[in-house]
């Protein structure tokens, strides 16, 4: 069964509650990420790496692989934004990922599929846009948009406006078994 979610403000936000809708109950949840530790480590693997010192930034591109403790990050080009002087320090701290092309995020619990991506570790929120498929094990919702707080766990998917129109969210749910 297909449930297209009507949205009133364009915004549907996945919470702990249980949401029901015409007799079917969808049980959303908080993403796995909650508390993720952004200080933690990102490992960032590729077929080419591209450094512009000058402007801080890395561009990694072919088969980009990015892990940061239980979350993966896959896609055709990540660019690197980092802070500080890498002529006086060998260490830098990376202050957001930008990825476009094929993007696909994984987390013990969820699979969201995505045409871009931004990771802000400041903000410790990660954006994905552009056909963004989110799948966990209670089904699936399409949107144009997705934010992921890092803090809290929740998502937040957007419809947004398109071109001759609006854009919905639209989710497929399993009902719960008698």
């Amino acid at each position: 069964m297909t449930i297209n979610i009507d949205k009133i403000t364009y915004l549907i936000t996945i919470t702990l509650f249980s949401v029901t809708y015409m007799g079917v109950n969808a049980y959303a949840q908080v993403s796995s990420l909650k508390d993720h530790e952004v200080e933690n480590p990102v490992d960032i693997s590729a077929d080419r790496l591209e450094v512009k010192q000058k402007e801080n930034i890395a561009l990694f591109t072919g088969n980009v692989v990015v892990s940061q403790s239980d979350m993966s990050l896959v896609s055709d080009r990540i660019t690197v934004f980092y802070l500080g002087d890498r002529a006086e320090n060998s260490s830098s701290s990376i202050s957001r990922l930008d990825a476009s092309g094929n993007v696909v995020m994984t987390s013990p619990t969820e699979t969201i599929k995505s045409t871009w991506g931004v990771y802000d570790f400041a903000e410790k929120i990660i954006t994905l846009g552009g056909n963004v498929e989110f799948n966990n094990a209670d089904g699936q919702i399409r949107s144009p948009r997705l934010q992921v707080n890092l803090t809290t766990g929740q998502i937040t998917m957007d419809g947004g406006r398109v071109e001759g129109g609006q854009n919905r969210v639209s989710g497929q749910f399993t009902p719960p078994s008698n």
